[in-house]
């Protein structure tokens, strides 16, 4: 049985991330394990030993955070179905050794996490915050912006850039299809329909597709991209996506990448969860 990582800081957004995280572990049978990535604000302080102790106050308060997850998981729950087991590690609120912490923990198979109260999911993403997770994870990292319903995946989506070892990050995928019985459209952003050589790279991934990969569910698009404004109408072709699922990247090609949606005119958000898959050796 893995386990599912959970940074919180308490927030509405991330008591939300929390609860799509029970939901995963839920239909994956899995557990959950909460960290807490700031310090308890003074209001919440406990007192003791006529001392106040930092310590005990984040304790407390993740004890807290996470029994009220576990009931409202508990609640939305059908009676004698199985239920996450919630567990915390408070030994530190600092994310370097939150993430040294959960590198080492072999049984860690996923980390969630929420965008901060004033960012939205691409800002969020494109963050130095989110990119130290990123950086320093072994495992997929998925951001839940608030607004993302908690229900099951129908449809996942995998943005590939036509890497050798783009085969093996969908393949991380598998449970996840398996548990939710979900459709994965692997997808190539095509901005030039008519290179031979991107074209023969294509057809190879959609080769192996077939060949490497043991699920069902699994198709491949190639998607023309010629607009100079880049959009992401692609994610509700056919049936609306879910989840959207890349490999990390360069700062600047995961820029270019989050940034499609925006132009002088408009900004298009995105506003379903996003795996980012840690880059195959």
């Amino acid at each position: 049985m893995k386990t599912i990582a959970v940074l919180t800081d308490f927030s509405t957004g991330s008591a939300h991330a929390t609860l799509f995280a029970l939901h995963i572990a839920k239909k994956m049978k899995a557990k959950v394990l909460l960290f807490s990535v700031r310090p308890v604000q003074a209001a919440t302080q406990l007192v003791f030993a006529g001392e106040q102790e930092s310590f005990f106050e984040q304790e407390h308060a993740l004890v807290d955070f996470g029994r009220r997850m576990a009931l409202d998981m508990a609640a939305r729950a059908f009676p004698g179905s199985y239920l996450p087991e919630v567990s915390i590690d408070c030994d530190s609120s600092e994310i370097v050794d939150v993430m040294t912490t959960i590198m080492y923990n072999e049984e860690i198979s996923l980390i969630v996490t929420a965008p901060a109260a004033e960012n939205d999911l691409v800002a969020f993403i494109l963050s130095d915050v989110c990119n130290k997770i990123i950086d320093w994870a072994t495992v997929p990292v998925l951001v839940v912006p608030e607004y993302a319903p908690i229900r099951n995946f129908e449809k996942i989506a995998f943005a590939s850039q036509l890497h050798e070892e783009d085969i093996n990050s969908i393949a991380e995928l598998g449970n996840l299809l398996e548990s939710f019985a979900a459709e994965l459209m692997v997808a190539h952003l095509n901005d030039n329909p008519l290179d031979i050589t991107m074209r023969e790279a294509e057809e190879k991934l959609n080769r192996d597709l077939y060949k490497k990969l043991n699920c069902g569910g699994v198709y491949f698009r190639s998607i023309p991209e010629l607009h100079k404004h880049k959009t992401w109408d692609w994610l509700k072709a056919n049936k609306k996506t879910d989840l959207l699922a890349v490999v990390q990247q360069p700062r600047e090609q995961m820029a270019r990448f989050f940034k499609r949606g925006q132009n002088e005119a408009i900004t298009y958000h995105l506003t379903l969860p996003v795996m980012i898959l840690p880059k195959k050796p």
